[in-house]
């Protein structure tokens, strides 16, 4: 039964990895140069596609998924790798002065998966 019960739980949890640290790449041509930057990794199945959205965003302020080409506000989609890899640029800009001086987000992966962005002051 325990047996049956971690086989349960095994297989109920995401199989994808999302994991947030500071931006350590050059800066990318589209991105804004006033954000706070994160470096997201995402791991999972080889080839899989998941779909990231940003939420718990303070008002005032905007999340954004970039690469060298183009940033997506609020959410994207993502193509892992042969290699089940995948890395992005995540930012939190603040719009405005009368914006919250400060935001985090969480992003969250289509198959349930998560991850806390720590809080950008601005």
């Amino acid at each position: 039964m325990l047996a049956a019960l971690s086989m349960t739980l095994a297989l109920s949890q995401p199989q994808t990895h999302l994991v947030v640290g500071p931006w350590t790449g050059k800066d990318l041509a589209a991105t804004a140069t006033s954000a706070a930057r994160y470096r997201l990794m995402v791991t999972g199945k080889p080839n899989a596609v998941l779909h990231l959205r940003a939420s718990q965003v303070a008002q005032g302020w905007l999340a954004a998924f970039c690469t060298p080409n183009v940033c997506s506000p609020t959410q994207v989609v993502v193509n892992l790798s042969p290699s089940g890899r995948a890395v992005i640029q995540f930012e939190l800009i603040r719009e405005g002065q009368d914006a919250a001086g400060r935001s985090g987000a969480r992003i969250t992966g289509s198959d349930g998966s998560f991850v806390d962005v720590p809080v950008a002051t601005r």
